[in-house]
């Protein structure tokens, strides 16, 4: 197999394979954690499980194809192996697609989009904090609607202005 010693290849296979027991115990401790706070949860959404699965399917395919290469297996048993070693490549390529298509995703969903700038012009300076616990001021609704309209079109005006438009 590309002229590398198969023993390096079998010691990384035991490494890949320890990795994905060890991701695959992380895995069922962070699903559990999450069950114990009331959420629903499920074992095929741990992307550290898939991880851990990905890798076990990997070493088996190398290690298939290790024993194919090598012939460290009775010629009569390659009518399985070679089956078996194509099958175990393709889940480990899908998985892998799928890991990574869900980690962009993922990655997608938690970065935060463009912050809007917001721009509030304040006519008076007796209007309540828009911070604070008490947001009525004592104005009737019709008042609160058309000091948001007049804020909202002074906003549009500064960003217009900003843009070099007006």
């Amino acid at each position: 197999m590309f002229g590398i010693d198969p023993r390096i290849i079998a010691v990384i296979c035991v490494v890949f394979i320890a990795l994905g027991i060890f991701n695959i115990h992380r895995g069922r401790q962070t699903l559990r954690q999450v069950q114990t706070h009331g959420q629903k949860a499920v074992w095929h959404e741990q992307m550290s499980i898939l991880t851990g699965i990905e890798y076990i399917l990997l070493a088996c395919a190398f290690l298939a194809s290790l024993s194919l290469t090598y012939r460290w297996l009775p010629s009569n048993l390659n009518i399985i192996i070679g089956p078996l070693y194509l099958l175990l490549l393709l889940a480990a390529a899908i998985l892998a697609a799928f890991v990574i298509f869900r980690s962009f995703t993922a990655s997608r969903r938690a970065r935060p989009s463009q912050p809007v700038q917001r721009v509030v012009a304040r006519e008076e300076e007796d209007e309540p904090d828009p911070n604070s616990a008490y947001r009525g001021g004592g104005l009737t609704p019709e008042e609160r609607a058309r000091k948001r309209r007049e804020r909202r079109r002074k906003a549009a005006e500064a960003r217009r202005r900003r843009a070099g438009k007006a």
